[in-house]
């Protein structure tokens, strides 16, 4: 045993540049794994207690108007419910300082801060709101620069500005930093939101049930749509939440699930460097088993021996990845958290992924060394003496060996380093695929930060607007859209109708048959709206009825292109409508959007004639000019006493949109970033492997003549060679692949984009596999210039 222990220990001390090669290759996947695991329970853990203990309500109910607390009282003694809270959301203008611009926030109120329902915010510091001072929410300060507590903001009434003091800071669940947020939020009192908006009443209930499944909230919720109708106002939309499950939880699940994969296959990768260098390790003492066999060694002894040292690897492999992968989990975990506005954890090693990773990182190597080492001891004595080193072979007699054989006109260098690469197709082969399969997915997730920017481009320029102006009141279309057109740096503007209402499919009645929608009505002789269909024609302006909608709504009332649905706006009468075309948009609360002409709406609701919203096209396609038209446009209908609810610009929603997609390609670029790192430590692993094999070439290529920089240039170009024939293989799969993959994320985060394939990824990746080929090259030909010639003839 003695013996055995030390040949294990020589073993892994006489060749420390392999053992470190070893350990590395393991402990990546074994990190990897880690890493998202423990991200993925950090994530699920703190996105429930913070849901639980905010004790969710089972719905909100969006209404088109405001309800004061005795309706709400009342509307609570509705069967099913079990309490129910008004609440209400604003939009004001604020500024950090008396001289400052007016931005768009927004205000928050409840009626009793001290005693909240649901959806609780938490308190972090100050004093609730109360007369005399407002509350912000914590995001807002870093976000939106907002006066933190004890400073003073301004609010627009009526044109002057009213300070108010900063008195506290809290968390609102349901609130965003950005770029998944655009305004800050404010929260106030019931006297001071009339004060500063005039608002007195709720616009919005929350209320939980005494059973909560989802249809029984809808039924709910259904019943008290038509308590609110007989008052002459009604529910716009009802968005139902599970009472144990946070509402972002299937986007976070889709995206673990994805970087849950690409860890396995990090692993994976791993896995193949180990046969590698086990293989070689086993190759080069193949001499030394034919010795132990010869002394009486068994072969289940001398496998033993092997094994034992592969689990040695193993151990150490722990040492690195178990605590950078708690360390790297905590971290991915702790920014997505924060990105949610979900609070995080204290740091900790878990012990489920604890188990995991010694698992992992002691069976994985030992799987992956089994067959090399069992082919190695199970050789014959006879034949294992009789090796000679380990530069033999039947090198020249492959086809591969052949056809570079027939490659003419190479500097001697060259040619010398392009056949070397293939002396070991095997190892070559494993080598290849982790550097493959990393450029691969390198390329897939450039193209699908580019799919998803190409996706949302196409949808802004589908509507073809640069700045949009929403009215509080209708306004007359043949007055509004002539004076807009006179003003400076507009070259076009058309008058729109946004609308809400309920939809549902003919004959179907029942909790779940009722769906919000977003009408919006288009002109019949629109220039600017021109949207990406899925499906089906566009609106003809001989039309009647006739609609295009939203293909994630058509998914959910199980609609198609030649069927009809009938709407409902506010409390109007019904109208029947038929569905000519299916279209890719992402608004609406939940994609629910639909595109009708403005006249057929104006008629729906009375209101022939008029609009709501100015679409308007700029002189010029960029930011600065939609600021400029923006800030002149609002200026303008304050002086004409026109008030104006809302205003966008085409550029910053464009940008907004793609930050929060951006994100998501970040954490997929990290992931693949570990395995770009562990097809370079397989390529240095490889290239060492060789300077071991090829020793007495070296010292024979010295003594005829060779340098140092020739014999590190034969290894370098080795390097080069390899990494160079990666990149051609992962581009034609990745191209083959993207599709594939880009609808795979799509599905996992419910974004169907539109494939678009990078090709800019590949030259990013062809400049990054040369730096990486050259950087892992250089320590193997630097090891191999420092082989003298007598230690290299000498070697056995």
């Amino acid at each position: 045993m003695r013996i055995a222990l030390l040949k294990v220990r020589r073993d892994l001390w006489q060749n420390k540049g392999r053992t470190i090669l070893v350990v590395l290759s393991i402990a990546v996947g074994v990190m990897a794994i880690g890493m998202i695991t423990s991200s993925n329970f950090l994530l699920n853990r703190q996105m429930t207690e913070s849901h639980l203990s905010s004790n969710p309500s089972h719905a909100w109910l969006y209404l088109n108007g405001n309800v004061d607390e005795s309706t709400v009282r009342s509307l609570a003694r509705t069967d099913g419910v079990a309490q129910m809270e008004g609440f209400t959301d604003i939009g004001v203008e604020w500024k950090a300082s008396p001289d400052g611009e007016w931005r768009d926030g927004r205000i928050i109120m409840i009626e009793d801060y001290d005693d909240q329902l649901f959806d609780q915010f938490k308190l972090l510091n100050g004093i609730w709101p109360n007369d005399n001072s407002v509350a912000i929410e914590f995001n807002s300060v870093a976000g939106w620069n907002t006066p933190d507590v004890g400073g003073t903001v301004y609010f627009n009434v009526n044109d002057r500005a009213r300070p108010m003091v900063v008195g506290g800071m809290l968390r609102d669940p349901f609130q965003f930093p950005p770029p998944f947020n655009t305004d800050p939020a404010f929260y106030v009192t019931r006297d001071v939101l009339q004060s500063v908006t005039g608002v007195t009443g709720y616009d919005t209930l929350r209320f939980t049930t005494t059973e909560y499944s989802e249809d029984n909230v809808n039924q709910i919720s259904d019943e008290i749509d038509d308590k609110l109708q007989r008052q002459g106002m009604g529910v716009g939309f009802t968005q139902v939440l599970h009472p144990e499950e946070h509402f972002l939880q299937d986007t976070i699940n889709g995206i673990g699930l994805i970087l849950s994969v690409m860890a396995i296959a990090s692993l994976g990768l791993s896995t193949f460097l180990v046969i590698n260098i086990i293989n070689a390790l086993v190759t080069q003492q193949i001499s030394q088993i034919g010795i132990m066999k010869a002394v009486g060694g068994v072969t289940r002894q001398i496998a033993m021996l092997y094994l034992a040292g592969v689990i040695v690897y193993g151990f150490l492999s722990l040492l690195v990845a178990i605590p950078l992968g708690a360390l790297f989990g905590d971290v991915m975990a702790r920014w997505m958290l924060s990105l949610l506005n979900v609070p995080s954890s204290s740091f900790e090693v878990l012990p489920a992924t604890l188990t995991l990773q010694l698992v992992t990182g002691l069976l994985t190597p030992l799987l992956a060394a089994l067959y090399p080492v069992l082919r190695g001891v199970a050789i014959a004595v006879a034949t294992a003496l009789r090796e000679r080193g380990l530069g033999g072979g039947n090198y020249g007699t492959g086809w591969i060996d052949r056809l570079i054989g027939r490659i003419r006109g190479l500097p001697s260098l060259a040619a010398l380093a392009l056949r070397n690469t293939f002396r070991r197709p095997a190892r070559v082969a494993l080598t290849m695929l982790t550097l493959t399969t990393a450029g691969a997915i390198f390329i897939m997730v450039l193209s699908t930060q580019h799919s998803f920017n190409s996706t949302i481009d196409k949808i802004f320029r589908g509507f073809g607007f640069e700045v949009m102006v929403g009215f509080e009141q209708q306004q007359r279309v043949d007055e509004i859209i002539p004076l807009i057109e006179a003003r400076p740096n507009v070259e076009l503007a058309e008058m729109w109708i946004f609308t809400s209402g309920e939809a549902h499919v003919p004959g179907e009645t029942g909790p779940g048959s009722v769906h919000e929608i977003f009408p919006r009505g288009v002109p019949r002789d629109t220039v600017l709206f021109s949207p990406e269909l899925t499906s089906g024609r566009y609106l003809d302006p001989e039309d009647g009825r006739a609609m295009l909608l939203n293909q994630k709504l058509a998914g959910r009332m199980d609609v198609s292109v030649g069927d009809e649905i009938i709407m409902q706006i506010g409390d109007g009468d019904e109208s029947t409508w038929t569905v000519v075309g299916l279209v890719f948009d992402l608004a609406g609360r939940d994609q629910d959007t639909a595109f009708v002409f403005a006249d057929e709406l104006a008629e729906v609701q009375n209101q022939v004639g008029r609009g709501s919203v100015v679409e308007v096209r700029a002189t010029e396609d960029t930011l600065a000019m939609q600021k400029a038209v923006e800030a002149d446009l609002l200026q303008y209908f304050d002086e004409l006493g026109i008030g104006v609810s809302f205003t966008d610009t085409a550029q910053e929603n464009r940008q907004q949109a793609r930050s929060q997609f951006n994100i998501i390609t970040t954490i997929l670029l990290v992931m693949t970033i570990l395995m770009a790192i562990v097809g370079s430590i397989g390529l240095s692993g490889t290239l060492s492997i060789n300077v071991i094999e090829r020793r007495r070439e070296i010292g024979v290529m010295r003594a005829v003549g060779a340098s140092s920089t020739d014999v590190g240039r034969v290894f370098s170009g080795e390097g080069l060679m390899l990494g160079l024939i990666s990149w051609a293989q992962a581009v034609p799969l990745a191209l083959l692949a993207g599709p594939v993959f880009v609808r795979a994320i799509g599905t996992a985060i419910d974004f169907p984009a539109v494939y678009a394939p990078a090709f800019q990824g590949i030259w990013i990746w062809f400049i990054i596999v040369v730096v990486l080929s050259l950087v892992a090259s250089w320590l193997p030909a630097r090891r191999a210039t420092q082989i003298s010639v007598n230690e290299s003839l000498a070697y056995e």
